[in-house]
């Protein structure tokens, strides 16, 4: 375990800099497999919520990306106002693969985090965003009350039936522009072929989307959601994401959807990520939306963290 003290130069809700330590963690899996974690906590005494953020790609991360995702940095605005607050920030990595024991990974740092001395397990939130935002839905469905809410931001594949297999020419596909929906189709169509491969039959396969599928086993989220989506995003379009919150509303369950209009994939972060993130300086339009969404998402974990 690596530790180094941080001192926050920006204020927090009581005007008072929050003095933190940094510390390069190591977690074991349900395997026995070491996963890597970042914890970012208030310096003192104290019992401190807990926030767990899990990052995007599908791939597992070095210890400096990590700290992007938990200490103040000088790549993510959203991490960065998140350690305003008097709140332990544990960033936790996961295994390379689609669909695996990364879903467990992620399960265990969160109870691996919960049980962090000066960490309250009693108050814990999930943030993700991306592959990040499919990890902590999983998760949601999987721990019930054992956390307090959940914020996604752009999550990947909240319905891999339709991402794998929908028909192109029926609503949600049909509403994305064709070149993105056309990239999407053939990455739907090269996944499900790894499922199939893995799974022996059509019939096991289409069991084993079911399952994973956040849209289909929304009922089991017993916390409080919230999806956030741009409708600029070419890398996980806000017109997949829109029948998640339609069913859950439906379902009478606490979530809600907030959507900006101009800003790319990462926005969540307040960062630039995936394959289509664009090189040219941020436009006054997506700083602003930027500023909002931080906004929103600290004011979601304020009230359900209190």
């Amino acid at each position: 375990m690596i530790s180094s003290v941080v001192a926050v130069c920006l204020l927090n809700f009581n005007s008072q800099p929050i003095e933190r330590n940094v510390s390069e963690l190591v977690y074991k899996s349900v395997d026995g497999r070491e996963c890597k974690a970042v914890l970012s906590i208030p310096k003192g005494s104290g019992s401190y919520p807990l926030v767990v953020t899990v990052h995007g790609g599908n791939t597992e991360k070095p210890y400096g990306y990590l700290r992007t995702m938990a200490a103040p940095n000088p790549i993510s605005s959203i991490v960065n106002d998140m350690n305003k607050e008097p709140w332990a920030i544990l960033a936790v990595s996961y295994r390379n693969g689609f669909m695996n024991l990364g879903d467990d990974d992620v399960i265990e740092g969160i109870r691996f985090g919960m049980g962090l001395p000066q960490v309250d397990k009693n108050r814990v939130a999930l943030v993700g965003g991306s592959h990040g935002g499919y990890k902590v839905l999983q998760a949601g469905i999987r721990m019930g009350k054992e956390i307090r809410c959940i914020s996604a931001g752009s999550p990947w594949m909240v319905d891999p039936v339709t991402f794998m297999r929908g028909d192109v020419t029926k609503a949600p596909l049909s509403l994305i522009t064709e070149d993105v929906r056309n990239r999407l189709a053939a990455q739907g169509k090269s996944l499900y072929n790894q499922i199939l491969r893995r799974e022996g039959t059509e019939d096991k396969a289409q069991e084993f989307l079911i399952e994973r599928s956040a849209l289909i086993q929304s009922a089991k989220i017993q916390v409080p959601l919230l999806l956030l989506t741009s409708r600029a995003d070419e890398s996980v379009p806000h017109v997949l994401i829109e029948p998640l919150f339609d069913r859950m509303k439906e379902q009478g369950q606490n979530v809600e959807l907030f959507t900006v209009q101009s800003s790319p994939h990462g926005f969540y972060w307040g960062r630039e990520e995936g394959v289509r993130a664009r090189q040219t300086p941020k436009t006054e339009v997506q700083k602003i939306e930027e500023a909002s969404t931080s906004e929103k998402i600290i004011s979601f974990l304020k009230e359900y963290l209190k």
